[in-house]
């Protein structure tokens, strides 16, 4: 679904009469600014109108710059995506996909700090290795200098990992790359930074509506954090920022039933590209590892019990049986969390790791805890999407009660 903005200009227009030497030009903006503010004339001595001499003292410009301090701090670091993608009519050119990346402090552990995050999304109808095109940030935000990059990796955005990674060919053009920060809270100040419908490096504000938003269905993000920051197409693969500048999450999808903003938009947590940043050390990329097994939560146990086995499968090859407890994988004790939680840890490990890697697992059988090693298969291929746009879908009022992964 494209949605086509509807634009309009808004000129301010100063009267020829008010322009008529640069010191009345500038006292006319400023009277004129004040009742577009709202403010009056007459103000006390603690609220003076803002002057050459007064403005850095001036109290909204001053609750205002921990919030500009951050911006300008960060802005360098966010990237403008231009991607060459199939068009959905085979006999028609090409069309431009629009996303946004990051560089992230967590992905120097790879040794190439010109590696950029952004969202799965935005790139997996292009092969790895594909050339994209790059703007970086160069003090207008009108005027990126476009530079070439190309596509390292990619998840699966329809099945929850809309994560992805792509580098710039000249690796001299990195630049400071943002700090991640994992703990958020209802209510808290986030701010994104992005190219909505192409608007390079727009900024917007919100707050964190809720966390830890799951629902197990097609183009979801897992565990998606939810708030009220406006994003559109081209927002995709951006930052979502906390007021100390770090990223909290990466913007991915937006609920609406219009096509447009409606106050609601998802972002992945930013622990996640840390976990994309070790599948990617470990293996060279970021494909969907499975189990071929149906795991669901026991209304009895309150445990993750194994159901369905798929014959030929990874599970069915190291053993595992329907009706087998999980209790730990890979060291992580699953069996002593809530059904959720302990659902959205298993979901979380088994995407974060490659098709071919082995997962040790406990589970319970007869009164009796055995191991296992499930080597991964490799997971379906992602249905096509619109690199600038990734609508969530309908939630089943039901909700799920078991996942096959």
């Amino acid at each position: 679904m494209k949605v086509l903005p509807l634009i309009l200009a808004l000129t301010f227009v100063v009267p020829a009469a008010a322009a008529s030497s640069d010191s009345d030009f500038a006292t006319s903006l400023g009277s004129i600014g004040d009742a577009l503010l709202g403010r009056t004339k007459v103000l006390s001595d603690k609220y003076r109108l803002m002057t050459q001499e007064s403005g850095p003292n001036d109290p909204i410009l001053l609750a205002q710059k921990p919030l500009l301090d951050m911006i300008r701090k960060v802005e360098p670091s966010v990237v403008f995506l231009v991607m060459t993608v199939p068009n959905e009519d085979g006999d028609k050119k090409p069309g431009k996909g629009l996303c946004t990346g990051f560089f992230a402090d967590a992905l120097k552990e790879l040794g190439r700090p010109s590696i950029i995050a952004t969202n799965s999304h935005c790139v997996e109808e292009l092969p790895v290795g594909a050339e994209i095109q790059v703007g970086l940030y160069t003090g207008n935000d009108n005027r990126p200098k476009m530079t070439k990059g190309r596509v390292l990796a990619y998840g699966n955005s329809d099945a929850a990992k809309d994560i992805a990674f792509v580098e710039l060919l000249d690796a001299s053009l990195n630049r400071r790359p943002l700090p991640l920060w994992s703990k958020l809270d209802r209510g808290e100040t986030v701010v994104a930074i992005g190219n909505p419908l192409g608007m390079t490096f727009s900024v917007s504000k919100g707050i964190i509506s809720a966390i830890g938003r799951d629902r197990l269905s097609s183009q979801f993000v897992l565990d998606a954090n939810q708030s009220d920051v406006a994003v559109n197409p081209g927002n995709s693969g951006g930052p979502l920022f906390n007021m100390w500048g770090s990223v909290v999450g990466i913007n991915s999808m937006i609920a609406s039933q219009s096509g447009g903003f409606e106050g609601i938009s998802m972002s992945v947590p930013a622990a996640y590209i840390t976990l994309a940043m070790k599948q990617y050390k470990r293996t060279g990329d970021l494909k969907l590892g499975a189990m071929q097994v149906e795991v669901s939560a026991s209304t009895q146990t309150l445990k993750l019990t194994v159901g369905k086995v798929v014959a030929g499968g990874p599970a069915e090859a190291a053993k595992m049986q329907a009706g087998d407890q999980l209790l730990a994988m890979d060291g992580i004790v699953i069996g002593a969390m809530e059904p959720e939680e302990a659902m959205k840890a298993f979901l979380v490990h088994v995407k974060y790791h490659s098709p071919g890697e082995t997962i040790k697992v406990t589970v319970k059988r007869g009164g009796a805890d055995v191991v296992l090693s499930v080597t991964l298969a490799e997971a379906k291929p992602p249905e096509p999407s619109r690199p600038e746009w990734a609508p969530i879908p309908k939630k089943d009022k039901s909700g799920p009660t078991s996942y096959s992964l």
